[in-house]
């Protein structure tokens, strides 16, 4: 019996240690946050971003290598000089600070215009929604 217990505990032991950095060094879905808001700056030297939301508030977040960047890019430096583009960052909160993990660049495309005065394209649009209903 007392060397059942004594394996119990040293593999008890062993799974903690495996498995306990594992989970702590991953930020759960639950405590990440998402900002959206325009590019204001871009440090590279501090390793920090600031984003602008809509409300006017403004947000640092600081990046590392870790941090994930979707766009053209691919990296933070990528975003310098591009001051007003939107961004969504996915940030958790450490020690009085915002740790982005994902920076994703919202491209906006531009709208679809039609020549004025054109009838042809009018008829064509109404035919097709008039098929597609019919």
């Amino acid at each position: 019996m007392k060397r059942i217990s004594i394996f119990l505990g040293i593999a008890l032991t062993v799974v903690l240690v495996a498995f306990l950095p594992k989970v702590y060094s991953q930020v759960s879905a639950e405590t990440e946050k998402t900002f959206v808001g325009q590019l204001v700056k871009v440090d590279t030297t501090a390793q920090v971003i600031s984003v602008k939301g809509a409300d006017d508030k403004e947000m640092l977040f600081k990046y590392n290598s870790e941090t994930l960047v979707i766009g053209p890019d691919k990296t933070v430096q990528g975003l310098t000089g591009k001051a007003g583009v939107q961004l969504r960052v996915n940030y958790y909160e450490d020690q009085a600070a915002n740790w982005a993990t994902r920076i994703e660049l919202i491209e906006q495309q531009a709208p679809i215009s039609l020549p004025h005065g054109n009838s042809y394209y009018t008829r064509l649009d109404l035919r097709s929604i008039h098929w597609w209903i019919a």
